[in-house]
């Protein structure tokens, strides 16, 4: 397998020409963000997404900025597109969070000239919990792939969009998901296996639905998709990956370019049973491990004095962590990585 530097380290250079990362004044983009609301007929249910994208306009009083309980860039509401295609990328969300989630990677990707579109996912979302949509899986990227279509197929939007440059990315349960339309495929019996094992018992309990193992046993393995590949995803995003333990020998993508992002100290998805075991079946992927004290939720938005009080466990990290400066990083690996793959 490929070392990140070895990818990066030579077409860097080639890269930065190929992305309209800076406006025609040759500063980034000002942000748009609007929020869309779907209706999946096949599957009855809503599907609503936020998109974050490039725009030229000013908002120089902030009176459009969306107010969120997170430490973001301001963006203008409803802003104007620019007028000329740009990438997509299709961002989802832990479980248990929403479209918001992973904010502050949509926003510095919006400003870099791409467009990025997150969807809540019905049922896993912290304000509308169904329990078994915390444990089928494969729901998720069926929302990805009706968003996607949904987008491409509304006229004003379908313009703005390059739809020979797409990508996936996701955090958590999410970074399954933009796996699974790159083409990963989980094995429904081997999730049901490893729930009764010791692994099992450590990684399906999660703080935001406890224990998931009786769940899990329920899934009904015939309803369970085991390809959910789409064919227009180009590149994949996975960070802090969750559901390694339903993996297994059987056929994954070759060739298809994923970077999985991991932090050692993560307890939630822990890399030895998660990121490292997709990096390991995935020839063509890239692996960006972070050290130190950075833990599973260091990933999610960065939050105001408010809700850090108000939820410890997500948003406060160790002392020796700068969430700030683990996003920085991050969001300057993904764009690497998609300048040169998209």
């Amino acid at each position: 397998m490929r070392t990140y530097l070895q990818i990066f380290g030579r077409y860097a250079l080639l890269a930065a020409c190929l992305l309209p990362a800076l406006n025609a004044s040759g500063q980034p983009y000002q942000i748009g963000e609007r929020t869309l609301i779907y209706h999946d007929s096949t599957r009855n249910r809503p599907v609503k997404a936020e998109i974050w994208y490039p725009t030229t306009e000013q908002d120089p009083l902030q009176a459009r900025n969306t107010e969120l309980p997170f430490v973001l860039p301001a963006t203008i509401r409803d802003a104007s597109f620019t007028g000329r295609p740009h990438p997509l990328v299709l961002l989802s969300h832990g479980t248990g969070s929403n479209r918001f989630g992973l904010a502050w990677l949509a926003t510095e990707l919006a400003r870099k000239g791409y467009i990025v579109a997150a969807p809540d996912h019905w049922g896993n979302t912290f304000d509308h919990k169904v329990p078994e949509y915390f444990v089928r899986y494969w729901e998720r990227p069926l929302d990805m792939q009706f968003l996607l279509s949904a987008l491409l197929q509304e006229d004003t939007l379908a313009a703005q969009i390059d739809d020979t440059r797409i990508a996936a990315a996701g955090f958590s349960y999410g970074g399954y998901t933009a796996l699974a339309l790159g083409g990963v495929q989980l094995d429904c019996e081997e999730i049901k296996r490893q729930a009764k094992t010791k692994a099992g018992r450590q990684d399906f309990k999660i703080p935001e639905m406890g224990d998931l193992r009786g769940l899990i046993a329920q899934i009904s393995c015939t309803e369970a998709s085991a390809n959910l590949t789409d064919e227009r995803i180009r590149a994949v995003v996975a960070i802090a990956p969750a559901l390694g333990l339903g993996l297994n020998r059987q056929q994954q993508p070759e060739a298809l370019p994923v970077l999985i992002v991991s932090a050692e100290r993560d307890r939630v998805t822990p890399p030895e049973r998660n990121a490292l075991r997709y990096h390991r079946l995935l020839p063509a992927s890239v692996l960006l491990s972070l050290d130190g004290k950075t833990g599973h939720y260091t990933f999610l938005n960065q939050a105001d004095a408010a809700l850090q009080k108000e939820a410890r466990r997500y948003y406060r990290d160790h002392r020796t962590t700068n969430r700030a400066a683990v996003h920085r990083k991050v969001a300057a690996e993904v764009l690497k990585f998609l300048e040169e793959h998209l």
